[in-house]
């Protein structure tokens, strides 16, 4: 009996097997470009390279770091918005030398055209102001888009397999 009970979790948990997706994150090098232009941005030099990009559910999940020196104060520069939305899972982390690292995410469908990003610009008593810059990912880099598929097993399917097993036929697992 407790071998008939394994033998139905394992067909059931091999053909679940599709509902879950493991996104291995690749580096894709982007610039940093003014807002309506192909020239590079000022902003350009604290944005760290590469991005890492992840595919989820049919999107592209993009993390991306933003370095400013001690100098310059703690996190002088910040995302507002990127691809039109609030960054998230935004982490802010000063390193031993004071200097001020800012990690974000966002989602995009398309990594091919150009993202727009608004940044809020605070350098202490010297300058205040907010940009817009343009994000242009290298396209050979991008991983392919593709959709998760999900998979599910009719339990008629499983049970028919247990049965088939009970009597000593092969296993087919789908």
């Amino acid at each position: 009996m407790r071998k008939n009970w394994l033998l139905t979790v394992a067909v059931l948990a091999l053909g679940t097997l599709g509902l879950t997706t493991t996104a291995q994150a690749k580096s894709v090098t982007y610039s940093t470009l003014t807002s309506g232009s192909n020239k590079t941005s000022m902003a350009s030099k604290y944005f760290v390279r590469p991005a890492k990009v992840t595919v989820k559910g049919g999107r592209y999940r993009v993390t991306m770091h933003l370095k400013t020196a001690k100098t310059l104060g703690k996190f002088p520069v910040q995302v507002v918005k990127v691809n039109g939305t609030k960054p998230q899972n935004v982490r802010k982390v000063r390193d031993k030398a004071g200097n001020s690292n800012v990690y974000y995410t966002f989602t995009a469908k398309n990594l091919k055209k150009k993202i727009n990003a608004k940044l809020s610009i605070n350098v202490l008593h010297v300058y205040k102001a907010t940009h817009t810059v343009t994000f242009k990912f290298k396209a050979s880099q991008v991983p392919k888009l593709t959709r998760a598929h999900t998979r599910v097993v009719p339990v008629a399917t499983a049970a028919s397999q247990v049965s088939a097993a009970k009597k000593g036929a092969t296993l087919l697992l789908p």
